[in-house]
């Protein structure tokens, strides 16, 4: 956590994202639409002023930085303005306002009726990049500022902005767009322009106005325009982040501009800034990471589905262990017996489309106490504790269940049957999801609600020193993890309630053996899902218009190979088992070892 990227490795790393991303699911972008001002604009102002604004050098190539914009860092090579209209384009502007004045430099709803003049179209995987206000708000700025109500002269440039902001947006989802991302204004008062001055508080009271304003609109335009996905990201909200650890990106100076008007400093990477408002390529690296993390949230998002994957696993451990304290070949007795025990887990798994691998390590305790009646009947009681940390390319967490376990049997000579119902209560805790923008971090917990149940059967042969007995079961288990969001300043992934639902058949055999007054046994089997009913991961934005996407997980275990090998003897009063619990699946392996105390009362 304490390393950074260099710029290179972070443009490097921004494109593998996305290319990872659209590979995976269906949150696919096939090419880039661009509007906006100088925070967008790779060379058109330059293009269209013959090579004068802005200068270059010191400017990057017709850029308003020192290297490429972040809407270059996307993934997509966009063209300028001149360009064939049926790609990925850019039609941002230096200087541009957000209205329809015709310029130069054209403000951007003249950029979009100049893209649509020249038969520009949207669809349905096209991704539109809107960005704009800050040049309406410094050209009124200064009157405002001389008015007898800087805030009530502010408000309406501000507020008017945010509208046209807004209606380009219903424009471009009414044509069809599939994707439109918005961004906001960021904090000036940070900007070396206005750091420190007698403006600082008036412009920012702009900003947050416009973003304000620009929410609201946003939020109407969704609801009336559910065949685009508009996604709010949020530059506000970082900007004091940056400000306050800047070395933790890579940079360190973000105070000061790298070019005063007249000189370049020596390293502009080091900067955040590179004159009085426009970032640095290092600065656009960090904006491009931003907007990864808003760009591919159902697809990230979808990591979520290991923390009801984890219960689930939990749910069924625990009634497979209720099983197996009533199916072995020792004759059962009347009376009344308490049980110990203590295991340890791990598991692997691999990807499984937008999920990525993950591993976990856990351990447990489990006590029980047991009655039979007679020599047919016997009922317990468990309770048992786990706790699971689980660990993904970008997310970990753990989960402690708890969990309460009714089980009985019957039992008439070498047939047997039994049945176990339980439910559980886990803490998903200590959520951190590193965020495309690393080294920032965000956090959250939930709750689980767990419940089960398992019908074995089988019979008992003997063999003549062996004992073998083939036996079936069916288990009905359930997770319902509760829904969250996270807490950060990067894209705070909102996820709903999920349940995972599924009811699994298996067989087995199981064979036991006396060797030296040790008894040993071992058991193969298969599981597999008759009916599998979860839900699929559902993840949104929260306070964000953006819509809540679906992404369907594979069950990571899926039909399973089953192992089970162990040894038992007796300490004086005291049985002993140690045994090992194998889970063999298509997508994720388990291995569980414990050891068992059991003490006649």
């Amino acid at each position: 956590m304490s390393r950074y990227l260099t710029g290179g490795a972070v443009a490097a790393l921004v494109v593998a994202a996305c290319a990872f991303a659209g590979s995976a699911s269906a949150q696919t972008y096939n090419r880039l639409v661009v509007f906006g001002d100088s925070l967008s604009d790779n060379g058109n102002l330059y293009l269209a002023s013959g090579g004068t604004q802005p200068a270059s050098p010191p400017y990057y190539q017709g850029r308003f930085s020192s290297g490429p914009v972040f809407t270059e860092l996307l993934g997509f090579n966009a063209v300028n303005f001149t360009g064939s209209v049926s790609g990925s384009i850019n039609y941002a502007f230096g200087g541009a306002r957000t209205d329809a004045s015709v310029g130069p430099p054209p403000g951007m709803l003249t950029q979009l009726a100049a893209y649509t003049s020249r038969g520009g179209t949207f669809g349905a995987n096209d991704l539109v990049s809107v960005l704009g206000g800050a040049n309406d708000i410094f050209q009124g700025l200064p009157a405002a500022g001389a008015s007898s109500s800087p805030v009530g002269a502010i408000t309406p440039v501000a507020t008017t902005a945010a509208a046209n902001i807004n209606s380009l947006v219903n424009s471009v989802a009414g044509a069809g767009a599939g994707t439109i991302l918005v961004t906001n204004l960021p904090k000036l008062s940070l900007t070396p322009q206005f750091r420190g001055t007698a403006a600082a508080p008036l412009a920012d009271y702009a900003v947050t106005t416009f973003n304000s304003s620009l929410l609201t609109g946003l939020n109407t335009t969704a609801a009336a325009r559910p065949g685009s996905n508009i996604i709010l990201m949020d530059l506000f909200k970082i900007g004091d982040t940056i400000a306050a650890n800047p070395g933790q990106f890579g940079i360190t100076n973000v105070t000061q501009a790298c070019f005063n008007g007249v000189t370049v400093c020596s390293n502009p990477n080091s900067y955040f800034y590179f004159d009085g408002v426009h970032p640095t390529a290092a600065g656009h690296q960090i904006i491009a990471r931003l907007a990864t993390d808003y760009l591919y949230y159902g697809d990230i998002g979808s990591q979520a589905a290991l923390q009801g994957e984890t219960a689930f696993r939990h749910r069924e451990d625990a009634l497979d262990a209720a099983s197996e304290a009533l199916s072995g070949r020792e004759a059962w007795e009347a009376g009344v017996a308490i049980t110990t025990s203590a295991m340890v887990d791990s598991v692997d798994t691999d990807a499984r489309g937008a999920v990525t691998e993950s591993s976990s390590d856990g351990w447990g305790g489990r006590i029980a106490l047991e009655a039979g009646p007679s020599a047919n009947w016997r009922f317990g009681m468990a309770g048992t504790a786990r706790k699971t940390d689980v660990e993904s390319q970008a997310l970990t967490f753990n989960v402690e269940s708890f969990g309460l376990d009714l089980y009985g049997g019957w039992r008439s000579g070498d047939l047997f049957v039994n049945a176990a119902v339980g439910v559980a209560r886990d803490n998903i805790d200590d959520i951190e999801r590193v965020t495309s923008l690393a080294p920032i971090v965000h956090t959250a917990e939930t709750r689980a609600l767990s419940t089960g149940a398992r019908l074995q059967g089988g019979m008992w042969f003997d063999m003549g020193g062996v004992a073998l007995s083939p036996r079936a079961a069916v288990t009905w288990a359930t997770s319902d993890v509760d829904g969250y969001w996270e807490q950060g300043v990067a894209a705070q992934y909102e996820y709903e309630d999920r349940e995972m639902k599924a009811i699994s058949g298996e067989v087995a055999l199981r064979a036991e053996a006396e060797m030296g007054g040790f008894g040993l046994f071992a058991e193969g089997g298969y599981r597999d899902a008759l009916d599998d009913s979860s839900d699929p991961v559902r993840i949104g934005l929260y306070n964000n218009p953006a819509q809540v996407l679906e992404r369907e997980v594979e069950d990571p275990f899926g039909g399973q190979f089953l192992a089970l090998a162990g040894v038992e003897g007796s300490v004086g009063p005291v049985k002993v088992t140690i045994a090992y619990r194998g889970r063999y699946g298509e997508h994720a392996d388990s291995h569980m070892g414990g050891i068992q105390l059991r003490l006649p009362l």
